[in-house]
């Protein structure tokens, strides 16, 4: 074995010097590598979301810009009220951009934000019967009435995850002219989030027959002719028939319109009896009925006292109209003799 000599010695420093540093160059040099990679890796662009749907209060920049590395919490606007919209126009979004250093700018006046807040819809249905309750309860009547408002609200957006409710809160009504004034509170418990006021006029309503197609002079009006309609009372005018079988059996002296009251003087008993027909005439006495032809000398309808002759004796006496060309007279026995 050779001696190790301090040449020999030197070469090993050396060599081991060199490889010391060789180790430490190397993670400088691959971290460097990693630097220069890294920066020029291609970064995600940033995007705007045209529609939003916002739950709260606020609008939050990551509600409007995605990806976000950071400030997605931010708020940037408050948010429209439920059941609402609201524009976000794109030299606004440019500022907001601007201001939280995110790398976003519009290429047109088109790139706008639509926030909505989705609600819990009151309906008028459900409004008209809250103020229908009230009126029932002020005045103990359960009729036919009809809700008219003053250009009152026809719904009511409370946030979505309140239950949607409400409450008449005051009703004040007139009870003659039926006008009325109320406060609609909504939800119906809890903090009140809407309170709003509402007037209007409850009209109370008959139902009456009308003709359910047009008729003519002269027709006879039957039970398929006629249909209920529902029709404000106030409005009413004079002579108008509300009893349908005041209508069904009458024969139409004037046209009636489909859907149109009908008067009194519309409408007349058809005739039974027409003029210069021969019927035939029941003479009734204590003792005996006898019939006789009989020349009518004037139209009549069911009931009517009309005037009759004989064809035999030309005798002229008044029947009573009992049916189509027929009539009766009630006689004493001694008369009755003549008439034959």
């Amino acid at each position: 074995m050779k001696p190790v000599t301090t040449h020999s010695l030197s070469i090993v420093y050396a060599l081991l010097l060199a490889g010391f540093t060789l180790a430490l160059t190397v993670p400088a040099v691959t971290a460097r590598a990693e630097d220069k990679a890294s920066s020029t890796e291609e970064k995600v662009p940033v995007i705007l979301n045209p529609i939003v749907q916002i739950e709260g209060d606020q609008i939050l920049l990551g509600d409007v810009f995605t990806p976000l590395d950071r400030y997605a919490d931010r708020v940037i606007a408050r948010a429209p009220a439920p059941g609402e919209e609201l524009v976000l126009p794109a030299v606004w979004l440019w500022k907001v951009a601007k201001t939280f250093g995110v790398e976003w700018q519009p290429t047109s006046t088109a790139d706008i934000v639509t926030v909505s807040r989705p609600s819990s819809v009151i309906g008028q249905d459900q409004i008209d019967d809250l103020l229908t309750q009230s009126f029932f309860a002020r005045t103990g009547e359960d009729d036919l009435i009809e809700l008219e408002l003053d250009g009152g609200p026809t719904r009511i957006d409370l946030p979505r995850s309140v239950a949607p409710t409400a409450r008449i809160d005051r009703f004040d009504l007139d009870a003659r002219s039926g006008r009325f004034t109320a406060t609609l509170i909504a939800p119906a418990t809890g903090r009140p989030l809407e309170r709003v006021n509402i007037s209007g006029r409850f009209h109370r309503m008959v139902e009456m027959p009308v003709p359910s197609r047009r008729l003519g002079v002269g027709s006879l009006i039957r039970q398929g002719d006629i249909t209920m309609m529902r029709v404000r009372e106030d409005g009413l005018g004079t002579n108008l028939i509300v009893d349908p079988e005041r209508l069904i059996g009458q024969a139409v002296r004037r046209s009636l319109s489909a859907g149109k009251p009908v008067r009194i003087g519309d409408v007349n008993a058809p005739r039974l009896v027409e003029k210069g027909r021969v019927i035939v005439v029941t003479l009734t006495t204590e003792t005996m009925t006898l019939t006789v032809n009989a020349r009518a000398m004037e139209p009549g309808a069911l009931g009517d006292i009309i005037r009759v002759q004989n064809t035999q004796s030309n005798t002229v006496i008044d029947a009573v109209v009992t049916g189509e060309g027929r009539a009766s007279v009630n006689l004493p026995q001694s008369l009755a003799a003549n008439i034959q």
